[in-house]
Order: structure tokens, then C-alpha cells, then sequence
């Protein structure tokens, strides 16, 4: 006998549900309009226009782009955008500071990671590159960041150079970009 009010129960509340989905399709309102347009349009249209997707605005014409598999190294996230000239690495050290991250600098002459001693998964050679000097925890200014990259340079015209944002208290590498490849000084 309950199962059979259950069912009963079940089966009116469905039939209430496509009722109320029926009714709303053929109804005069605008219930599945965008909110913008229903103050505009004075009628309800079923044609609908998909959005532009991530896929199509961005990925696809990645994906047009003709990729030279010799000269193609990607170093960290900001080597993706034109290459920064000093301006735009100051504006990225004083993002840093301003977020009370500390910046730190590193070099490396290879530049990239490789497998040479281990084959095991998630083992890379390369990995970690050479700290210059300590940390900049006093930082208040990208100035004083430059002037160490600038001297990272004199002492290193053959090695990459990165800048990066080290969060102290979570003990994370946040933010980081490459500031010098070997040969441009």
C-alpha cells in the first residue's frame, strides 16, 4: 500500500513538472532570455545564437599557428607574451613586492630540463637552477631587483636568467619569468 502512494506521489509530481515546462515554452515570456535583452525585445524568439567559445577565440587560432619544433622552448608562464623589455620587468617585480611576495633571482645555462641520470617518472635533471645571491626579502622598489639581475648578466652573459615571486609564509614559488636568455645582453 505505501509503495503504491509513493509511486502515485512520484508519477503527479512528473506530471506537474512537464506540464510546467510545456506551459512555460509556449508561453508569451521571455523565461529563457538572457537578462540583458528582455527589457529590449518586445518578442519571444526560439532561435538562439551560440556564444563564442574559449575553443574558438583563443585555442583556435593557436592552433592555425605554424610551430617550429627546433626553436620552440617555452620558459615559465610569461614566455607565452612578446619578450619584456625593462619597463615591463619592473612593472612585474613591483606586482610582486605589492603582493608581498619576495623576489629572487636564478640562472642556469642549460635553461631547460632533460633526463640523464634517472629514468623514473616525474625525475628531471635541471630542474632547479642556481640561486643569485640570497633571496631580496628587504625589496621595497624593482629598481634594486634590476640592478641585481643587471649584475646576474655581467657575471653570466652565457646563462638564462629568471625572476622570481617566492610567497615566504606558504613557502610556494608564485610568480615567475624569464628576464635574460644567453647572448642578449
Amino acid at each position: 500500500m505505501m509503495k503504491n502512494v509513493a509511486l502515485v506521489a512520484s508519477v503527479a509530481v512528473n506530471a506537474v513538472l512537464c506540464i510546467g515546462v510545456v506551459v512555460a515554452m509556449y508561453s508569451s515570456s521571455q523565461l529563457g532570455a538572457p537578462v540583458t535583452s528582455r527589457a529590449t525585445t518586445t518578442s519571444f524568439s526560439r532561435a538562439v545564437t551560440p556564444a563564442q567559445t574559449f575553443r574558438s577565440a583563443v585555442a583556435q587560432a593557436y592552433c592555425e599557428e605554424v610551430v617550429d619544433p627546433t626553436n620552440n622552448a617555452r620558459y615559465e608562464t610569461m614566455s607565452y607574451l612578446p619578450d619584456f623589455n625593462e619597463r615591463d620587468m619592473e612593472n612585474q617585480v613591483n606586482y610582486m613586492i605589492n603582493n608581498g611576495l619576495v623576489p629572487c633571482i636564478e640562472f642556469d645555462k642549460m635553461g631547460t630540463t632533460f633526463r640523464e641520470n634517472s629514468r623514473m617518472p616525474n625525475y628531471y635533471d635541471g630542474r632547479y637552477w642556481t640561486l643569485w645571491k640570497l633571496p631580496m626579502f628587504g625589496a621595497t622598489n624593482a629598481r634594486s631587483v634590476m640592478q641585481e639581475v643587471n649584475e646576474c648578466k655581467r657575471n653570466n652573459p652565457d646563462s638564462y636568467i629568471r625572476i622570481l615571486g617566492f610567497d615566504n609564509i606558504k613557502q610556494v614559488q608564485c610568480v615567475a619569468f624569464l628576464a635574460s636568455k644567453p647572448g642578449r645582453y
